[in-house]
């Protein structure tokens, strides 16, 4: 057996370098009560090595979604996305649909 401690999150700990990760709603704006952050965060549904999890995209990482895939969040739902590992710290590369 080999159990799955990735979490619910989507974050560098529970990726690896190149993998592919699917939008699957249009996200949330959520309360985050712990003290060390106490903010409203954004927060999108992922599909994850066939799992579902929470990606809470930063500043840098939602404006680089919103010039992919468009200002409202309702038209990135089937997109997908890449992990890139940089730096011990994860940051994402849209992929874009081809034109035919």
């Amino acid at each position: 057996m080999i159990p799955d401690f990735s979490g619910d999150f989507l974050n560098y700990e529970g990726t690896k370098d190149g993998d592919i990760v699917t939008i699957l709603d249009e996200g949330r704006v959520e309360y985050n009560d712990n003290p060390k952050i106490m903010r409203d965060m954004f927060n999108i549904t992922v599909e994850h090595n066939q799992k579902k999890k929470t990606y809470s995209p930063n500043n840098k990482a939602g404006k680089t979604l919103q010039d992919a895939f468009g200002m409202d969040t309702k038209d990135w739902i089937g997109k997908q996305f890449q992990i890139i590992h940089v730096d011990k710290k994860m940051m994402i590369r849209p992929i874009k649909e081809q034109k035919v």
